[in-house]
């Protein structure tokens, strides 16, 4: 009769009482890589990771873009201060604009390009297409969102240029602390209304 055979390799190894014992289990290949996919798979995080890569990008091109392109910012300029300037003609005389100057009696002001609001649109751009959602909804929001938000900028300024007339000693304040939280607080409010009304809105039921 012949003895038994010590336990190879592929039979595991054994306890001192001779009692075989599973082989620890070898470490999954790829863990990093599988966790990094499971986190871009959730939409949360995936939104958050393309919005700071479109700031990114934004915060990189835009400089350049404006001094290259600084005719176009020049224009849009301008068109703030022709509407920002309209909004006062039905009620006063007194308002005049001259390129990028409104005048309201004794008080001035220049519209830059920080006053155009264009940032904050592209700010706003950003957000939308880092949302997971589909092209045509995204397509939505940058048509029905861009121009309320350059809208609400124009009666920014139109407000400024008011409080500047009548309230001097106010002017500062609200051009460099008021308006500038609100302008944050209108971007969020567009883009959570084109959420709750666009995005997340569900078709009407059919009648069968």
């Amino acid at each position: 009769m012949s003895e038994p055979s010590a336990p190879t390799a592929e039979s595991g190894n054994v306890d001192p009482d001779g009692a075989p014992t599973p082989n620890p289990p070898e470490p999954k290949a790829g863990g990093l890589a599988a966790r990094a996919l499971e986190i871009w798979q959730n939409p949360a995080n995936r939104f958050v990771v393309l919005f700071l890569v479109y700031l990114a990008a934004l915060s990189f091109f835009y400089p350049r873009f404006s001094l290259r392109y600084a005719n176009v910012v020049d224009w849009l300029a301008q068109l703030t201060a022709v509407l920002g300037s309209a909004v006062f003609e039905p009620f006063t005389d007194t308002i005049r604009q001259r390129e990028k100057l409104i005048l309201f009696g004794g008080f001035a002001v220049e519209i830059i390009e920080e006053c155009t609001g264009l940032y904050e649109m592209l700010i706003y751009a950003a957000a939308v297409f880092a949302f997971p959602t589909t092209l045509v909804k995204k397509a939505i929001g940058i048509v029905l969102g861009v121009p309320l938000l350059y809208a609400v900028n124009v009666a920014r300024i139109a407000f400024l240029v008011y409080v500047g007339r009548f309230h001097a000693e106010l002017f500062d304040f609200m051009h460099l602390y008021f308006w500038q939280a609100t302008l944050i607080l209108m971007i969020t409010s567009v883009w959570l209304l084109w959420i709750f009304k666009v995005v997340r809105r569900e078709a009407p039921a059919h009648p069968a």
